[in-house]
């Protein structure tokens, strides 16, 4: 069964390009999703992971949506999306996305896989920061650890090391994906017409003010609903109208 998440990539706000690192488009068929959207990549981990397995094969179809962060210009679009291919531990990622496909990936200055693993008598131990990604304020740490598991770990410089319990216990956001390259924004993104707006409202019926710009209700104040910190879930058969009308947008964007 199709499920399709939604989510406001807040630090990207232009509604034709991805202007962030996070989503990272590898090429013309692979995306690499790494820090960032805590909340997706915790549901994906135990989804997916667990104690002792650190890179599964992703079952079912998954599609993650990516609609631009609010704008002065009140102008929401799809500005990628993607089919879930692999779900992975960061040192995992670092294992695997090796060779030319991934140089670019790996040697920016805010590269998204930020991490790499600290090993000690082959044991893994913990991370170590490698880019200015999440630099600022140390906010990389919270990329890997809530803040209730952050106590298992301690800091040491760019250093985060196990301190007690596994790795599993203590590193519990270390998560990152691949995903099929369904459509990545290079100069204009997937307007919302009426057709994906009549799905939006079925599968929000408790939201009100949907509309091409508030495509996910209005919020308290009654501006647009950022869906800060979460997102929107659609399954079944509206899933499957949203993917099909997402693929024929995408044809009509991009030729293929």
């Amino acid at each position: 069964m199709k499920e399709v998440w939604i989510y406001s990539v807040a630090a990207s706000s232009d509604p034709d390009h991805v202007t962030c690192v996070v989503p990272w488009r590898v090429d013309e068929d692979l995306i690499f999703f790494g820090p960032c959207k805590r909340r997706i990549r915790e549901l994906l981990r135990r989804k997916f992971l667990r104690e002792g397995v650190n890179y599964a094969s992703a079952t079912g179809d998954i599609f993650i949506v990516g609609v631009n962060g609010s704008n002065q210009i009140r102008s929401r679009k799809i500005v990628w999306a993607g089919r879930l291919l692999e779900v992975m531990t960061f040192a995992e990622a670092d294992r695997r996305l090796r060779g030319d496909r991934f140089k670019k990936l790996r040697k920016h200055r805010f590269s998204p896989l930020h991490v790499r693993p600290v090993v000690r008598n082959t044991e893994f131990i913990g991370y170590e920061h490698m880019s200015d990604e999440h630099k600022k304020g140390g906010e990389w740490v919270f990329d890997l650890v809530s803040h209730r598991a952050k106590g298992n770990t301690q800091l040491e410089g760019r250093k985060l090391i196990l301190r007690q319990g596994t790795a599993w216990q203590s590193f519990d956001r270390d998560c990152c994906m691949m995903l099929e390259n369904h459509f990545f924004a290079l100069g204009r993104g997937i307007s919302f017409d009426e057709e994906a707006l009549e799905i939006l409202r079925q599968a929000q019926k408790e939201k009100k003010g949907i509309d091409s710009y508030a495509v996910f209700g209005l919020a308290a104040n009654r501006r647009a609903n950022g869906l800060r910190g979460s997102f929107l879930k659609i399954d079944g058969d509206l899933a499957n109208r949203f993917i099909a009308w997402l693929k024929c947008r995408s044809r009509q964007l991009t030729g293929h």
